[in-house]
C-alpha cells in the first residue's frame, strides 16, 4: 500500500535500541509523504535550472545561503555516518529526515525562490548548482534505507541525454568537509527568529494576514 521504501524508512527511524516497535500504517503513510516531498523538492529543482555539475566544489559557494546548507550537509553527513556505524540506525534515518525535511525543503528551498527569480546571474548559477550537489548527497544518504526511490532519483538527474558513471549503490559515501561556522550561524539565526515569531503568532491566535511590528533588542 505505501511501498517498500516507506515501509523500509518507518522500520529504520523506529529501531531504537531495546524498543518494541508498534507498528501503526499511519506511520508509514507519513514517511511515504517525506519520500514524495523529496521527490518535489528535486522536481522543483529541476524546474530552477539545478543541474548535476561534476566540477562543483562548495568552497566554490560565496552567498552565504548556499555556504550555510553545505555546512548543514557535513554535519548531517558527519551525524548519520557515526549512527550507521554504530548501528543506532534510527539515528541515522532522524538526521537524515530532519536535515531533508525541515533544513533543506522547508528553508532552503523556500530562501532561494527570491533568488531564482531574481537578476544576479552568477547568484543563480551558483545556486543550481549547489541544489544539484546536495540533492546528490542526500541520495546517497538515504540510500541505505530508501534504496528504490533514491536509485531511481539518481539515475532521473544525471541532466538531459546523460548517463551517471555508476548505480548510487556503488557510489562513493559523502565525507562530511566543507564547514563554515559564521555563514551557518547566521542563517540558523534567522531560522530560529522566524520560527519563534510564527510560534507566538499561534499561541496568541494573531491572524495569519495580521501584520504586527516588531521590536528588535
Amino acid at each position: 500500500e505505501y511501498g517498500a521504501d516507506a515501509l523500509r524508512f518507518t522500520l529504520a527511524i523506529m529501531a531504537a535500541q531495546g524498543r518494541d516497535v508498534k507498528l501503526d500504517p499511519a506511520r508509514i503513510a507519513g514517511y511515504r509523504n517525506f519520500g514524495t516531498k523529496l521527490w518535489n523538492a528535486t522536481r522543483f529543482a529541476e524546474m530552477n535550472g539545478a543541474r548535476h555539475n561534476p566540477a562543483f566544489s562548495p568552497a566554490q559557494a560565496k552567498l552565504t545561503l548556499n555556504r550555510w546548507i553545505l555546512t548543514e550537509l557535513s554535519r548531517t553527513v558527519r551525524a548519520v555516518t557515526e549512527a550507521i556505524e554504530t548501528y543506532r540506525f534510527n539515528e541515522a534515518a532522524g538526521a537524515a529526515y530532519r536535515f531533508v525535511w525541515n533544513l533543506f525543503c522547508d528553508w532552503y528551498l523556500e530562501l532561494l525562490k527570491p533568488v531564482f527569480a531574481g537578476a544576479d546571474e552568477a547568484a543563480k548559477q551558483e545556486s543550481q548548482a549547489t541544489t544539484a550537489y546536495v540533492l546528490d548527497e542526500i541520495y546517497k544518504l538515504l540510500h541505505p534505507m530508501m534504496p528504490f526511490m533514491t536509485e531511481e532519483l539518481w539515475a532521473h538527474t544525471a541532466g538531459e541525454g546523460q548517463e551517471r558513471p555508476t548505480l548510487l549503490c556503488h557510489a562513493e559515501w559523502p565525507e562530511p568537509g566543507f564547514e563554515d561556522a559564521e555563514a551557518a550561524a547566521e542563517i540558523n539565526w534567522l531560522v530560529d527568529l522566524v520560527s519563534g515569531l510564527r510560534s507566538v503568532r499561534s499561541e496568541m491566535n494573531v491572524p495569519p494576514a495580521a501584520i504586527a511590528p516588531l521590536v528588535f533588542v
